[in-house]
């Protein structure tokens, strides 16, 4: 046990260190794209990218957690996992990207820059089915490599990004570079899985009914987490103007650069929760709580700083052509934090077989937010749909746990996490305390 706190804790620790990299990265390139395109361009690019969010979803099958959770478990082989969800991802891919096409195609039938932009952007939903071998990193522990690669990914793409900058490019070619990312991470990714485990493609019938079966509860609930999670943008494109979704968008650049801490810490954690569940459940329901106290605390404190600082940071890092966004900023901080629950409240639904309440969960949030922006947006703008994008993250994240027999422990859970009860057990000090000093050596 002592060797897998050793192994998370480093684990942690690489995924932390290059996430906080590609952080800053992110944050200065996304300054210098979001200034040069001004908000209405900026916002047509993110109008689109919404769609892909979307469709890129229905091609992840909703594989993440299963495929972790039977790598940890060991009972199946290891690359046939792999190589298997690859190519059920690939196929998927394929047809989500034409679907996306077609869509922007009807929806805006005389505007063809938005149809090219969704022709560059959609081969990012087809190279994106190679970062299953992610999946394979991360129920290792082996976030290294993982970390290495979206840091040298990120690299190239900053790279091609003041390239355009320099050159005073179109738009069309900042659209490509959403898609430069996920080529650049897929190669470099796969480099380093079959230099690990050898190049051995194989895909089991089988074995693919066996994954979709258990992971159709998490591919639905994440579809529908990306409809509400991308409604706003695509109501305010659709109800206001792309102005509108670049303002709104620049409030999210700020607030999903933090969310990158959070994301690294439940991978690594995941693993750790998973092996806890099988092992003890009061043990696992304890670390499950300090898992969520961690996510919770260190959102709220970051939110609090951005939320008295907003009015600077928005000035200073995007000009006065975005100022009408620092109010929004305000709020879609506090809501981003709360989103991060839910992969951690996955886990539990996962090890429970309680996977049926993910999507009663994420049901309620689509209607609960759509009624919130249809009804805020024409009287208050981007403001109104940060609103009810915070309310529907309270909804299902906080409350609707406790209002289900069947969820209430884990949402007396998080609620105990809010308010720090009995988070900080002598073993864990001791864990803490032994796996510092052994990872010092």
């Amino acid at each position: 046990m002592g060797d897998t706190k050793i192994k998370f804790f480093k684990n942690v620790s690489w995924l932390m260190g290059g996430q906080l990299i590609n952080m800053v990265l992110q944050f200065i390139v996304s300054l210098a794209t979001a200034r040069y395109l001004g908000p209405s361009n900026y916002g047509t690019i993110n109008y689109v990218s919404a769609y892909i969010s979307f469709f890129s979803s229905v091609a992840s099958l909703g594989l993440a957690v299963v495929v972790i959770k039977e790598i940890s478990s060991g009972v199946e082989d290891e690359n046939e996992i792999i190589w298997t969800s690859i190519f059920m991802r690939l196929t998927i891919a394929f047809l989500s990207a034409i679907s996306v096409i077609g869509l922007m195609f009807v929806l805006n039938p005389n505007n063809k820059i938005i149809v090219l932009i969704a022709i560059l952007q959609s081969l990012s939903i087809l190279f994106s089915a190679f970062d299953t071998a992610n999946y394979w990193f991360q129920a290792k522990l082996l976030s290294k490599y993982t970390s290495i690669s979206s840091l040298v990914a990120y690299i190239g793409m900053s790279i091609y990004r003041i390239y355009l900058l320099a050159h005073n490019a179109n738009i069309l070619w900042f659209a490509f570079s959403f898609s430069v990312d996920c080529i650049l991470l897929a190669a470099l990714l796969m480099l380093f899985y079959i230099k690990k485990v050898g190049f051995h493609p194989i895909f089991s019938k089988k074995l693919c009914k066996s994954l979709l079966i258990q992971s159709y509860h998490y591919m639905i609930a994440g579809l529908i987490t990306i409809i509400y999670s991308q409604m706003d943008r695509v109501l305010l494109g659709t109800m206001l103007n792309k102005n509108a979704v670049g303002l709104y968008s620049a409030a999210l650049t700020i607030t999903t650069l933090w969310g990158i801490i959070p994301t690294a810490f439940i991978q690594s954690a995941s693993t750790i929760l998973f092996k806890a569940a099988n092992q003890n459940k009061i043990l696992f329901m304890q670390r499950l709580k300090q898992v969520y106290a961690i996510i919770l605390w260190l959102n709220i404190v970051y939110s609090i700083g951005v939320s008295i600082f907003a009015e600077l940071i928005i000035r200073i890092s995007f000009g006065k052509d975005y100022s009408a966004a620092e109010s929004t900023l305000i709020i879609v901080v506090w809501y981003y934090g709360i989103s991060c629950l839910s992969s951690v409240t996955q886990v539990y639904l996962s090890s429970e077989g309680k996977n049926k309440y993910i999507n009663k969960f994420c049901i309620a949030g689509v209607i609960f937010n759509f009624i919130l922006n249809w009804l805020l947006i024409p009287v208050y703008g981007i403001l109104g749909s940060a609103i009810a994008t915070l309310l529907t993250h309270i909804l299902i994240q906080i409350v609707m746990p406790v209002f289900y027999k069947e969820t209430r422990e884990v949402g007396i859970t998080i609620i105990k996490a809010i308010f720090l009860r009995d988070i900080f057990d002598e073993k864990l000090k001791k864990y803490i305390f032994s796996s510092f000093k052994k990872f010092k050596k």
